[in-house]
């Protein structure tokens, strides 16, 4: 699988930047609220897993299924800013793989995932204490 480490984000076309500044950007402005407002979309994020598109990356389809797990079991006192950075993270993963229009258009034929995925999967890279989260959930 291709993995590239530079995307043209679509808020500034011109310039390249690597996953990790897309990452660090968005978590520059990621908030209790937007986490709050994620809690309420786990629905949304479960039915585009259930897509023929996403059953051809089982990596996302895993770990989207740790971000909506972890959305529903936060409690109210876990929506306060400054949030914990691995939190925060999760919320940008989760975020962006509810985007249709991102990096590769979702509607894509077999690729239109493929940049959620690699979102995902360099949150969870860089973020290793959110798999904890999933030995703190219920089964």
């Amino acid at each position: 699988m291709h993995r590239a480490t530079l995307i043209m984000p679509y808020s500034n076309p011109e310039k390249a930047v690597s996953i990790d500044e897309f990452i660090d950007g968005e978590l520059a402005t990621f908030e209790a609220a937007d986490l709050a407002r994620l809690k309420g979309m786990t629905d949304a994020i479960r039915a585009k897993m259930d897509s023929e598109q996403a059953r051809c990356h089982y990596d996302l389809v895993t770990g989207a299924e740790l971000l909506v797990r972890i959305l529903e079991n936060l409690d109210n006192d876990s929506f306060s800013d400054p949030l914990p950075r691995d939190l925060a993270a999760a919320g940008v993963a989760a975020a962006y793989i509810l985007k249709s229009v991102d990096f590769i258009p979702d509607s894509l034929p077999e690729i239109g995932l493929t940049d959620d995925a690699r979102i995902l999967a360099r949150v969870l890279e860089r973020h290793p204490s959110l798999w904890d989260y999933s030995s703190q959930l219920p089964a």
